[in-house]
């Protein structure tokens, strides 16, 4: 039974993996795309975030829309969408406009965020019992093993090749090759989900993570937008720059990622988050002030050291994670619970991704948005402080 499973398995986690070195390489040049092809301004940037977060939010419409398919199918359309949404940047009578490149990114973005509410199930469900964890593990760990892998292909490419669309085109392919294993992985015939409804649950008891999700969802809009946006908006960080830094964070990750399980193991998630929340508060206001407080050269430094630090704390999103499980009442309502709070961060994304390009343009300059991402990480951190150290189940 294992033997005839395993090459299913590896299929499937081949699958990923490919899929994420794809979207990875999108992910580290797509904020240098914009700047050096298309010129856009903050409020723009924080404008597009709006095309780039919603489908987090429809992405639990849109496989309930697929439940007359199997999860191998869903995640075969979810790569195929967003293979298609990232080639198309590749060319630039697609993408003759802002409106255009709204499209492309609602579609490769649609894609990215199905795939993220079916890969723990389809991982869940092809593997045996007994190895459920370890395929978990095996999973997240591809996913760093990917940015990696996509990040040392951006910084040694552009090294030789400052063309995007080879970008663009490189990270479509892997997508569209990931589509295709999907659909080759035709053994199991499970549905994806009766509908969108078995994807969320609210609960008044649940209050507490929740506004941990939307603290997060302002948190990870900080970095994923306005983080990046410093080095490549202000800074001029070219993208073999970029992918150099994220191949730092990504090797710092292997180690740092299992010491958050540890440290979550050991001191309990109150602890975690709220150490998370004060190196947070200390990153922003570094990035706020930096420019202000030293040379030019050692700004450079010390925001990129910055950037690495912000990147590695996203592990501690295992706490809260860690959190829900250990308080939700049923076992059935731990994954719904956990899409329930993407959808609410998604939403809070939105909304301060719009907030702060408005505030940076408004004002001119980077240290609005930071300064009020270090009062969120304050509240964050307080917010923490009052989780209990055990709960019943």
């Amino acid at each position: 039974m294992k033997s005839s499973r395993a090459p299913f398995i590896m299929l499937i986690l081949a699958a990923l993996f490919i899929g994420n070195v794809g979207g990875n390489i999108y992910g580290n040049v797509f904020n240098n795309y914009l700047e050096d092809m298309h010129h856009i301004a903050a409020a723009q940037r924080g404008l597009l975030e709006i095309p780039r977060e919603l489908p987090g939010v429809l992405s639990l419409f849109a496989v309930g829309v697929l439940f007359f398919l199997t999860e191998m199918r869903v995640a075969a359309v979810a790569m195929g969408l967003f293979g298609v949404g990232i080639a198309a940047l590749a060319f630039p009578s697609l993408t003759p406009d802002f409106a255009a490149i709204i499209v492309w990114i609602m579609v490769a973005s649609l894609g990215q965020h199905i795939l993220l509410v079916v890969s723990d199930s389809i991982v869940i469900h092809t593997a045996l019992p007994e190895n459920r964890g370890l395929r978990l593990g095996q999973m997240r760990a591809l996913g760093t093993a990917a940015g990696l892998f996509a990040a040392l292909f951006v910084w040694l490419k552009w090294k030789f090749n400052t063309s995007y669309s080879v970008d663009f085109l490189c990270g479509g392919a892997l997508c569209l090759a990931a589509g295709l294993m999907f659909l080759r992985a035709r053994s199991i015939d499970y549905r994806a989900t009766g509908g969108w409804r078995d994807y969320v649950v609210l609960n008044r008891k649940y209050w507490k993570y929740y506004m941990l999700e939307t603290l997060f969802g302002a948190r990870k809009q900080v970095f994923i937008t306005f983080a990046f946006w410093l080095m490549v908006s202000t800074l001029k960080m070219t993208p073999g720059y970029m992918g150099k830094i994220l191949l730092i964070a990504g090797i710092g990750g292997l180690a740092f990622q299992p010491f958050i399980g540890k440290m979550i193991q050991r001191f309990g998630e109150a602890r975690v988050l709220v150490v998370d929340s004060a190196i947070l508060c200390g990153v922003c206001l570094l990035y706020a002030f930096s420019l202000d407080l030293f040379s030019l050269s050692v700004a450079v430094l010390v925001i990129s050291v910055c950037f690495i630090a912000d990147n590695l704390l996203f592990a501690d999103g295992a706490a809260r994670a860690h959190y829900i499980g250990r308080i939700c009442e049923r076992k059935e309502d731990i994954t719904p619970s956990l899409y329930t709070g993407m959808a609410i961060n998604h939403l809070v994304s939105i909304v301060c991704a719009l907030l702060g390009g408005l505030l940076w343009s408004w004002t001119g300059n980077h240290r609005i948005v930071f300064i009020f991402a270090a009062l969120l990480a304050v509240l964050s951190g307080i917010l923490s402080s009052t989780i209990p150290r055990s709960a019943a189940r």
